[in-house]
């Protein structure tokens, strides 16, 4: 349906599911492997191989100015961080999947002026302590593959706004 006409008012927060659970489930479902050991693995080392590399090659602080003074590639940067946020909320679905559990659906809320994404993890509470702890940090995983990806476009196009959009999921992160 109708994002605008599904809007939940509940106390006093504006919010709607953008991704019904049978959904998210199948595209959990897809990403599950993932989480495999040996997949993990190879994401976190190229992460830190892409991140040697930005600071080594460019210098985090000399992305921002040349992103600043192009407007549609800030408005580039700003759509890679929403669709990051949603793939954020995928990874907490993916890892509750992958450890027995039901993801609910995905959706979309307003704090003060900016878009917030959330992903219903309730029957996660069943799960081991373990699975529950993947499924708490699995959106933290995810933001790390989105950031290898990013690299990796930014190897194949040489489109600079990636490089920022990189630094930006590392603010996500420590977030």
């Amino acid at each position: 349906g109708n994002v605008i006409a599904n809007l939940d008012l509940q106390d006093g927060a504006i919010r709607s599911a953008v991704f019904p659970a049978r959904m998210v489930r199948a595209m959990a479902g897809l990403l599950r492997p993932l989480f495999l050991p040996l997949a993990m693995l190879a994401v976190l080392l190229s992460l830190v191989a892409t991140d040697v590399w930005l600071v080594v090659r460019h210098g985090a602080g000399a992305l921002a100015p040349d992103v600043l003074f192009e407007p549609g590639s800030l408005l580039i940067v700003v759509g890679l961080t929403l669709a990051a946020a949603v793939f954020h909320e995928l990874g907490h679905a993916t890892a509750c999947h992958y450890g027995g559990a039901r993801p609910g659906v995905i959706g979309v809320g307003i704090y003060l002026l900016w878009p917030v994404f959330y992903n219903d993890l309730n029957d996660s509470y069943r799960l081991p302590r373990r699975a529950r702890l993947r499924a708490d940090l699995g959106g933290v995983y995810f933001n790390a593959v989105f950031i290898v990806g990013l690299a990796g476009a930014y190897w194949v196009t040489g489109f600079g706004p990636l490089l920022l959009a990189i630094v930006v999921q590392h603010l996500a992160i420590a977030q």
